[in-house]
């Protein structure tokens, strides 16, 4: 070994060759590109620049000398060709593969110089703004690069493949992006790019022609006339099915023209014939002589629905409109409706999956469905049907808040149509009061009336209540107005949160509103339990609570007087795996047994706008089959509801590699030109888009110390560089401003978010306030929904194209379709491979979706969850056993217990073999371990007289739980499903602090 590469130091041996070297320590000396080919020749053209320094006094400078080489013809015999550009010799070359009958074709452009260590030599020694475009001569024509397998790994896989069959690629670049020329069908060039950009297309709904009876029943009006006019509502629903079934009999059509994918054809089919055969069935059910009820309930949810809708409309553009139905929306209503209101319906245990893009309008699909349920309940089962129907579930408290607005403003609507000092819709005014409830984690709403009150005392002493605000509702659901005043106000009646006897009341601070007295809105844990609301929204951590609070079960219809919940809503379901899934997947096995114990099945529902192998996800969370909708077609992301727009226009990509800059450098360089972007505009007065559109530049991050970092450079950095910028340019100065940049990230505190939502729709046309910079990590992807925000910089490409979808499309969603530019690191193998395929990867997103998984059932998680999803079976559903003090009263000696916990274990066991058989043996063991711990336990406590709680109270006591941090006996449990694993404390001292205690111990 050459000891010149080794140096000692503190007694350790380094090898200095060893060290991986840094972004700046290297330069490319080449790109290339490779296709196929049927061509023995292709031409070449290769274009760029060189510059050379301009002698002289003060600052650098430089001279561009731009140079092109024409038609360059390279064949396995004539590889390469040298040159000399500006005086850097380059070579351009080719490397040749047979396959068969095509050759697969590497070009490539390479510099011949040596780096001589002195950058200012080397920069005269560089090619910059290099193009290479490589054609096919002799009648020849370049055919499809197949990057992706040679075989199917799964059915999803070949059934990907035949619907993104057009969506060929063409081309791989090496060092920089690659593009091509299709002309009729086929492709004339392909290209190096160095900045690679295409434009995602919006998708648009299928439209019917007016005045037709498909179109007909997209009117809420006229759909909440069936009740009494059910021969025409019904006929307009069975035109609308009748369209979806044309289509799928031109489906059917075509299946035979796919030769030896005929049967992959088939399945992608089968699935829009189910779903016709689903919607007729729901028209027929409609239709039944003795199904006055569900049509009156039908009747009911349409015109709830409608209130909302206009509601909406009027109170964001003070215009009211008649609202129609998209047409996928109905689809779903109609797809859903049978087996949601009849429990025992053979496809009751299906769980249908709406598969639509983001802000296609799923909330309102699911709403729909919701409401015809709670008004048939109501109909159907008198008082029983009331207390708790809907739960509706998120898996981030942000999306949680913004969700509550939506679903709070339909009920809303119901309750208008209940109360006969409203609208008093006869149907209706005999109905007990709806309500809608929050129950999320107790750092964001109260847990009891003690604490709503001391949150209320808090709020009306803050300097600004809104930052103050415990009770999340921000603004009235019904009028928009806002609930709170900006500053302290002495007036009790500017708040709208009041204490009515011991009970905490949000009502609307506009005595115009209808809903002046009181929203029916509920957000204390206490009163929830109580008086558990109508639909209930929740965190899915929040469910971890059952295992201790067995007064939570009552939001299950558990110890009540009521029907227990009908349907249960899972929002954004991709994000439901990994550890977060798995946990909540044992947990919902829990949830459906105790959702059984009055012997009915929850309709389970669940939507996403990105999701991959859905059937084995559903299966692992749920136990359950899955069917999506709406069903694809045979082209690309085409259903009879939705399909790309033809005009093209959609969100803008481009994508940046920079390979001789550190991250930091590139994130400065990229971020400048996104800064100036307003200064441009207003340069440009006709461009059509106002200043606002790309004001606030939005900075995605893959984690918290790259976001901190940007955060850093964003006030120093860039505005260094934006001011010599400015000056070359000709356009006013725009710094980035230190208040104006804003964190959206998982460290703001649940009293901030609602604030930072309110700063972000600050619009730059009307305020000098506006945020100038948004530094994000992956929080962003769900639930943000602002329409003037248009701009985006990826710092780095997420982990998951589930990610990247949902993240890049929270810009463009308003009236400016929206720019993405993503910064790919050179250095990471997916980034740079993403960034050589950029057109292949953005022209089907959709196909390189990631499967995910849950492992509910595996060792770590029995080991993390099981015992606190057995004890909360037990304690909801055991006789004389939820109470905190009860543990000590098991005993599986006594024949009645014994027969209740075997009953509990099989049913777990079922769910169990149905999500993952393979464990089902493992679980039992491990169930029947815990079972004779907490026996023996409860037997000794019971002996020697003491106490056996569930959850201790104080240090001392003796309990089945123990939490995180906690000493002595007992089974370790979390209080939510992200608490996994324990949180470690790191204290940072000085380097004296820290030698002083070195040698106290010592």
């Amino acid at each position: 070994m050459d000891n010149d590469l080794m140096s000692e130091f503190d007694g350790e041996v380094e090898e200095q060759g060893a060290a991986v070297p840094i972004a700046e320590d290297w330069r490319p000396s080449s790109a290339a590109i490779s296709f196929v080919t049927d061509s023995d020749t292709v031409a070449c053209t290769v274009a760029g620049a060189t510059y050379a320094v301009v002698e002289g006094d003060g600052p650098p400078s430089w001279r561009r000398t731009p140079f092109t080489i024409p038609r360059l013809f390279l064949a396995p015999d004539r590889r390469v060709h040298e040159h000399s550009v500006g005086g850097v010799p380059i070579e351009i070359g080719s490397r040749w593969r047979r396959f068969g009958d095509v050759q697969l074709v590497t070009v490539h452009l390479r510099v011949l110089a040596s780096s001589t260590g002195d950058d200012r030599i080397d920069a005269t020694n560089m090619l910059y703004q290099v193009a290479l475009v490589v054609s096919p001569a002799g009648g020849g024509m370049i055919r499809d690069y197949d990057t992706r397998r040679a075989f199917d790994a799964d059915d999803e896989s070949a059934e990907l493949r035949l619907r993104f069959r057009r969506r060929k690629i063409y081309a791989v670049g090496h060092g920089m992006a690659a593009d091509w020329t299709v002309s009729d069908g086929v492709c004339t060039e392909v290209r190096l790019e160095p900045v690679p950009h295409f434009v995602v297309p919006d998708v648009e709904t299928t439209a019917f022609e007016d005045e037709t009876l498909e179109a007909d029943a997209l009117r809420l009006e006229h759909l909440s006339t069936l009740d009494n006019n059910a021969d025409q509502v019904l006929e307009s629903l069975r035109a609308f099915v009748r369209r979806f079934g044309t289509w799928v009999e031109e489906q059917e059509g075509r299946i035979g023209s796919f030769g030896p994918d005929r049967e992959v054809a088939g399945r992608i089919v089968s699935r829009s014939r189910e779903a016709f055969v689903r919607m007729s069935k729901s028209v027929d059910l409609l239709g039944l002589a003795g199904n006055g009820t569900l049509r009156e309930a039908f009747s009911l949810a349409m015109a709830a629905m409608r209130l909302q809708m206009r509601q909406a409309v009027f109170a964001r553009d003070g215009v009211r409109s008649e609202p129609r139905w998209r047409p996928f929306q109905l689809g779903f209503l109609l797809v859903a409706l049978a087996s949601t209101v009849d429990d025992t319906h053979e496809e009751r245990g299906l769980v249908d999956l709406i598969w639509f893009p983001t802000g296609g309008g799923k909330t309102e699909a699911y709403l729909g469905l919701a409401a015809i349920e709670i008004f048939r309940r109501r109909l159907s089962d008198g008082p029983a049907g009331g207390g708790t129907a809907v739960l509706t579930r998120y898996t981030l408290r942000l999306l949680t808040s913004q969700q509550f607005q939506r679903a709070a403003s339909l009920v809303c609507a119901m309750e208008l149509l209940r109360r006969a000092d409203k609208i008093g819709d006869p149907r209706a005014t005999h109905m007990a009061p709806f309500s809608i409830g929050l129950w999320v984690g107790n750092e964001v709403t109260p847990g009891s009336r003690k604490d709503a009150k001391s949150a209320l005392e808090r709020l009306r002493k803050a300097a600004r209540p809104e930052e103050a605000n415990q009770f999340q509702v921000e603004s009235c659901p019904w009028c928009a107005t806002p609930l709170l005043p900006r500053f302290r106000s002495p007036r009790p009646d500017d708040y709208g949160v009041k204490m009515v006897g011991r009970d905490i009341v949000i009502h609307c601070v506009n005595s115009a509103c209808e809903f002046a007295d009181d929203i029916p809105v509920r957000v204390v844990d206490e009163m929830l339990y109580e008086e558990p609301p109508t639909i209930l929204l929740a965190t899915v951590d929040k469910f971890a609570r059952l295992q201790f609070r067995p007064e939570a079960g009552r939001l299950l219809g558990l110890n009540t007087a009521f029907r227990q919940p009908s349907i249960i809503i899972q929002d954004e379901l991709h994000l439901l795996s990994g550890p977060l899934g798995t946990t909540v997947a044992v947990f919902d096995a829990v949830i459906q047994m105790l959702l059984n114990a009055n012997g009915s099945t929850p309709k389970i529902v669940a939507s996403t706008a990105t999701i991959r192998a859905s059937d084995e996800q559903v299966q692992g969370l749920y136990g359950r089959p899955v069917a999506l909708y709406p069903p694809s077609g045979l082209d690309d992301d085409t259903t009879f509801f939705s399909r790309p727009v033809t005009s093209g226009e959609g969100r803008l990509y481009l994508g940046l590699m920079p390979q001789a800059l550190s991250q930091m450098s590139a994130t400065v360089s990229a971020s400048a030109p996104l800064v100036e972007i307003p200064e441009v505009l207003r340069r440009h007065p006709d461009a059509g888009t106002s200043l606002d559109a790309y004001w606030t530049a939005v900075m995605y991050h893959n984690s918290l110390r790259e976001l901190g970092r940007t955060g850093t450079l964003m006030i120093d950095d860039v505005n260094a560089r934006l001011e010599p910028r400015a000056e070359r340019m000709g356009h006013e100065l725009r710094t980035v401003r230190a208040g104006r940049v804003l964190e959206l990230t998982s460290r703001r505190g649940p009293e901030e978010l609602p604030n930072d939502l309110r700063e972000l729709r600050r619009s730059a046309d009307d305020s000098d306030q506006a945020v100038d910079i948004v530094l994000s990590s992956n929080m962003l992807s769900v639930g943000i929904d602002i329409p003037r925000l248009a701009l985006m910089l990826m710092v780095g490409q997420p982990k998951t194209t589930s990610e990247y979808i949902q993240a890049t499309s929270r810009v463009g969603r308003g009236k400016v379709h929206g720019v993405v530019v993503t910064l790919f690191r050179s250095n990471r193998a997916r980034d740079r491979s993403h960034f050589e395929t950029f057109r292949g990867y953005h022209e089907a997103l959709y196909r390189s979706v990631e499967p995910t998984s849950v492992t509910p059932w595996s060792l770590a998680s029995r080991e993390r969850s099981l015992a606190g999803a057995l004890v909360a079976l037990v304690r909801h559903l055991g006789p004389g056993l939820s109470s905190n003090d009860a543990a000590k009263d098991l005993d599986l000696a006594d024949a009645g217990q014994r027969n209740l916990v075997d009953r509990l274990v099989s049913g777990l066991l079922e769910r169990v073999a149905s999500a993952d058989s393979v464990e089902t043996s493992d679980t039992r063991e491990r169930i029947v371990t815990l079972l004779n711990e907490w026996d023996r336990r409860a037997r000794a406590a019971r002996e020697a007289g003491e106490r056996l709680l569930y959850d201790r109270a104080t240090a001392d006591d003796s309990a089945l739980f123990k939490r995180f941090g906690q000493a002595g006996e007992g089974w370790l449990v979390a209080d939510s499903m992200r608490s996994v694993e324990p949180n470690v404390a790191v204290e940072v001292r000085e380097p004296f602090e820290e030698g002083s205690i070195a040698t106290d111990q010592a």
